[in-house]
């Protein structure tokens, strides 16, 4: 009787670790699979060069083990600080709109869809407004495209944070062609230069790459 009681506690004892050790893999698998759940849509905010500030919205396909993703960033922004001061006269409504497009491709190194990622990309600045003197206005409608390169990194899970560094292989100019619009109606093409010593804008002019960004992923 003793023997069949101290089986029968052996036994207990066994089927008591072994179920243990089955939850605590089950455990590990559903952990494993939170961590290796990926969400593939992203939708955020950046602020930096040359975005200015405007939004990000990336999406990560099943290619490459689900490692490429397609990017896209817009900003659209009126600035008067794009003109200088003295040149500028509020009462006639001076205005000079930025807007940026860029579209590529970022490639996650490590891990599906976050950490460590390159980034090719198409931008497109474009630039246009008019600005009023004594006795003419300046009309500007500039576009200028680069394609650049990019590093950065995609952190966390539901919500992220995004750093990102890179350099434009052809950055915007310190000036743009215009047409002076006289009093009397004449007219000429002129070159309208941006004070490119003035920060922080002059960072768009040395082909800088520079942005953090937030956002959140589904």
């Amino acid at each position: 009787m003793k023997r069949s009681l101290n089986i029968l506690i052996v036994c207990v004892v066994m089927f008591g670790f072994a179920n243990l050790h089955a939850q605590e893999a089950i455990s590990l698998n559903e952990n494993s699979a939170k961590e290796k759940k990926l969400r593939p849509i992203r939708i955020g905010a950046k602020i930096g060069f040359p975005t200015i500030i405007g939004g990000n919205l990336e999406y990560v396909t099943p290619l490459l083990n689900e490692k490429l993703a397609v990017s896209v960033d817009y900003s659209n922004i009126k600035s008067d600080w794009l003109v200088g001061e003295e040149q500028v006269d509020a009462s006639n409504n001076d205005e000079l709109n930025y807007t940026y497009i860029e579209g590529g491709l970022n490639y996650y190194f490590f891990k599906p869809g976050r950490g460590l990622y390159g980034g090719l990309s198409y931008g497109n600045i474009n630039i246009k407004g008019t600005v009023h003197y004594e006795d003419s206005r300046d009309i500007l409608d500039a576009s200028h495209g680069s394609m650049n390169i990019k590093l950065g990194a995609k952190l966390g899970g539901l919500f992220y944070f995004r750093p990102e560094v890179g350099y434009s292989f052809s950055s915007l100019p310190d000036h743009v062609e215009a047409t002076k619009v006289y009093n009397d109606g004449s007219r000429e093409t002129i070159n309208f230069e941006f004070d490119s010593e003035v920060k922080p804008y002059n960072l768009l002019f040395s082909g800088l790459i520079a942005n953090i960004g937030i956002g959140f992923a589904f």
